[in-house]
């Protein structure tokens, strides 16, 4: 299962909610630079951005939106973030914050189709496999432009990550927490770290689960938690999507290691799983919408799957009651979460 997709459907959601706080005379195009044949050097300093006088924190928000329509690199933009972002309130802080979402919105996908071109240049993408987990690009041998220009990425809080062996840019949202978290409102704080724990270990990747599923549970809970305290989140749209995948490969991503293929049954430790997750969490949206599945789990005592035509298939399709399920199953979630 490719969650290239997802990641990015969850970052473009987070960034275009403030679309609305944004100025509309503003003409916010990101120059990329040409990737294809990058040229920084260790020396090579980027463009300052001027801090404004404060007459207002109006000002500081109109003085970035025009930097950002300036900047050819993340890196260009943070340095105003970090002098400015202190001496504003919580709620403005967040309208900075927002705004900076937006630059990566307008940033990273330009970035990541000239990346795409780069790494087509023989030898490139060899270099970045040979640097392995965690990745240290000071690592990089004999190639400092290489290794200069994505230590740069890295300077504007971007990471370099891999989906099914294609690199790509994104938003380390770790790294925002980190800086950021503390001087941004509580709402943004809870945000930041469900982001950055998804970032930190994804619990999809590559068609398999990476996580436990009482892990997995833990996020489900997590992901209520935003959704019931902040009704009217500026961050819902985002988090309920989150929610969504959790709880879609929590109850349906079945593989191998969840079903007995020989009977069609849910293998016991995963239904023990579940009965442990209600047991803990009954009270909650999450728990029980788990015991409505488990409840038709044991309505068919144990089987989730009809048998696969000989030849074509070992499994078939789901049993008819937990098809229907699983097919209402963001609906279910979207009432749960008006």
């Amino acid at each position: 299962m490719n969650r290239l997709g997802c990641i990015i459907t969850l970052s473009v959601l987070a960034i275009g909610l403030m679309t609305g706080c944004t100025s509309p005379d503003r003409d916010l195009t990101v120059k990329q630079p040409s990737l294809a044949s990058p040229s920084p050097t260790a020396t090579t300093k980027p463009n300052a951005i001027t801090t404004p006088s404060v007459s207002s924190k109006d000002t500081i928000i109109q003085q970035f939106q025009l930097a950002a329509g300036k900047a050819k690199e993340a890196r260009e933009v943070i340095p105003f973030v970090d002098t400015n972002i202190g001496q504003l309130d919580a709620a403005t802080a967040d309208l900075l914050f927002h705004e900076l979402e937006q630059f990566y919105d307008q940033h990273i996908p330009s970035l990541n189709a000239n990346f795409k071109q780069m790494l087509s240049q023989p030898g490139t993408s060899e270099k970045l496999n040979d640097l392995g987990y965690p990745m240290d690009f000071n690592n990089i041998k004999k190639d400092e432009t290489l290794k200069q220009w994505l230590l740069h990425q890295k300077e504007g809080k971007l990471a370099l990550d891999s989906q099914q062996g294609d690199f790509y840019w994104r938003v380390d949202y770790e790294a925002l927490r980190k800086t950021y978290s503390k001087l941004l409102s509580v709402e943004t704080q809870d945000y930041l770290s469900l982001r950055a724990t998804e970032d930190n270990q994804r619990f999809s990747s590559d068609g398999s689960l990476k996580i436990t599923r009482t892990e997995l549970g833990e996020r489900i809970i997590a992901a209520e938690s935003y959704l019931t305290k902040y009704t009217k989140g500026v961050h819902k749209p985002v988090v309920t999507t989150l929610y969504q995948d959790y709880m879609k490969e929590y109850v349906q991503n079945y593989r191998y290691d969840a079903i007995d293929e020989t009977t069609m049954k849910l293998l016991p430790e995963v239904k023990k799983s579940y009965e442990q997750f209600v047991k803990q969490h009954a009270a909650t949206k999450s728990g029980k919408l788990v015991q409505d599945y488990l409840t038709l789990i044991n309505q068919n005592k144990d089987v989730i799957y009809n048998p696969g035509k000989k030849g074509e298939s070992l499994i078939g399709n789901p049993k008819d009651n937990i098809s229907a399920f699983w097919e209402s199953l963001n609906s279910r979630i979207s009432q749960q979460f008006q």
